[in-house]
Parts: structure tokens; C-alpha cells; sequence
């Protein structure tokens, strides 16, 4: 059973509609879109600033942040890839995540905010990255770097690296996907029983925010569903799924797919549950930490 904060945090999310709403299908979502875009940016707060090395460059146009702990040198890189649909952006709960894995256990961190669906669509988004690993490549070793990513960072994480592998490039020494968006089409048969007791996400909105960030792909194209694609010659993988998480579906087709990966789903935890700050979460980002560093 899962501890009391992560059942009660659960309650809140189900009750509340606070986060789901983010993710209903239709007009409800293109509003949704509309709210975040005029909403300030959630970025690294001072709190956070201080107590690491945090900087911000630029790619493409795009920023670029990294993180690090101040006064220790670290040679091992996460490159890191944040969930939202593909429609927004990195949240607090992202970066306090990420900043608790750089001064908890001594992790840096780049962390791209990505061009976002459906101002920009997949073989854009999916170009973007690629264009971003090769730059990383030429600061970091390949056998330096671990790729990862939650949600639709997991998926976008997937087909990054399918495209690096076909591109010829070196490869990431390992790859960390949480709760990973895998297809975007939300057919299975599963996702109808589990919707219910998702707290974060619905298969209408995970539907409607898949064919925005397909754009003109169709949603079996591998940047846009990497579960179609092919995984042959990818790095180790450490995965993580929920229980009451749609997206559960997801991360079993791909343990089907890819026996070798290393696979942990908790029962009755929501999705997205391993970046939150449960007894749960800490205990799974002790995992990669140890995955990312040995």
C-alpha cells in the first residue's frame, strides 16, 4: 500500500480536479494551453539558486539549464528531458526534483525547456533534441551521459534516441525513463479500467495532445508513438511506472517489447509519482541516482 502522503496527495489531485484538468481533450484543453502560455514561467526559485550551481544558456533560442552542486565536480551528466504533454512546460515539481537530485545525491543535470506542441510539432520537437545531443556530445563524453526524461519527456527521451542511433552518433551509457508517454494513441484496453483512479491524466486529453504534438506525422510515427519504433541497440534502461497511471499501459508494452529493461511499477501510485517527494519518490531517485552514477 502506498505510504499515507502519496495516498492523501492522490485524494487531493482526484478531488480537486486540480492537475486533470490540465489534461481533458477538446475545447478544454486548447484553454487550457491558452492559460498556461499567459502564465509566468516556472523556473529554478532563488531558494534553489543558492544553495546550487544553477545557470541558464541558450540553444536554438531555447534555454538550456543546468544544475549542479556547488563545490563538487562531477563528470556523469543526466540529460534531461521534462514531461507536460508536450504541450507545457517544466513545473516546480520538475525542478525541485531535479535540484534535489544534484544536492541530495550529486547529479548534474541539463535540462532543456523543449519548443512545446502546437506552435511547433514532433519532427520539430523530436529535431530540436537531437540537435541538442550532438551539442551535449561535443562538451561530454558519450559514456559520461545518461538520457532520461518523465511523461512525454520519456517518450520524447525514446525517440531521441532511436534518431542519435540512426544518425550514426555515440550513444548515451544509459537511459532513465519515469512513467514514459510511449503511445499516443490511448487504445488500450487497460487505460478504460485505470482511468478512474487517475489523479493527473485522461485518455481524451492524452489523445487530443498527442495529435497536436503529431502535427502533420501520423501517430504511429515513432517520434510521435516511440513504442512503434525500433529499440534495437539502445542503451540499459532503468523504468519506472504506476499502478493508477494510464500510462502504465505503456511502460508494460515496452517491458514486452524490451525484456532486458529494468522495469519497477508500484501499485496504486499515480503517475509521475517517482519525481514527487513521497517516502516512495525518495526511495526511486535514490535508484537512479545509484543507475545514473555507477
Amino acid at each position: 500500500m502506498p505510504s499515507l502522503n502519496a495516498r492523501l496527495f492522490a485524494f487531493v489531485l482526484r478531488s480537486t480536479g486540480f492537475v486533470r484538468r490540465n489534461f481533458s481533450g477538446g475545447a478544454a484543453l486548447d484553454m487550457a494551453i491558452a492559460a498556461a502560455r499567459a502564465a509566468p514561467a516556472q523556473l529554478p526559485t532563488a531558494k534553489q539558486r543558492a544553495r546550487l550551481d544553477i545557470r541558464e544558456e541558450s540553444f536554438e533560442g531555447r534555454p538550456v539549464w543546468h544544475i549542479a552542486p556547488k563545490d563538487q565536480a562531477t563528470s556523469r551528466v543526466l540529460l534531461y528531458f521534462h514531461g507536460g504533454g508536450y504541450i507545457y512546460a517544466a513545473s516546480n515539481f520538475h525542478w525541485a526534483f531535479l535540484c534535489h537530485l544534484a544536492e541530495k545525491h550529486g547529479v548534474s543535470i541539463i535540462a532543456p525547456l523543449y519548443p512545446l506542441a502546437p506552435e511547433h510539432d514532433a519532427a520539430a520537437i523530436t529535431q530540436f533534441a537531437l540537435n541538442l545531443y550532438r551539442d551535449v556530445l561535443t562538451r561530454h563524453q558519450a559514456a559520461d551521459i545518461v538520457m532520461g526524461g518523465d511523461s512525454a519527456g520519456g517518450g520524447l527521451t525514446a525517440a531521441t534516441l532511436m534518431a542519435a542511433r540512426d544518425a550514426g552518433l555515440a550513444l548515451p551509457r544509459k537511459a532513465l525513463l519515469i512513467c514514459p508517454w510511449l503511445n499516443a494513441e490511448p487504445d488500450h484496453p487497460d487505460q478504460l479500467l485505470i482511468e478512474p483512479r487517475d489523479a493527473i491524466l485522461t485518455r481524451s486529453g492524452i489523445r487530443d495532445a498527442g495529435r497536436r504534438y503529431a502535427g502533420r506525422l501520423s501517430v504511429q510515427d515513432p517520434r510521435v508513438s516511440p513504442i512503434y519504433g525500433n529499440w534495437d541497440g539502445l542503451p540499459e534502461m532503468l523504468m519506472f511506472a504506476g499502478g493508477d497511471d494510464i500510462l502504465v499501459a505503456d511502460a508494460r508494452a515496452l517491458k514486452a517489447k524490451l525484456p532486458s529493461v529494468d522495469y519497477h511499477e508500484a501499485a496504486s501510485m499515480i503517475h509521475d509519482w517517482p519525481i514527487f517527494t513521497f517516502a516512495e519518490s525518495r526511495a526511486a531517485q535514490a535508484h537512479m541516482a545509484g543507475f545514473i552514477k555507477n
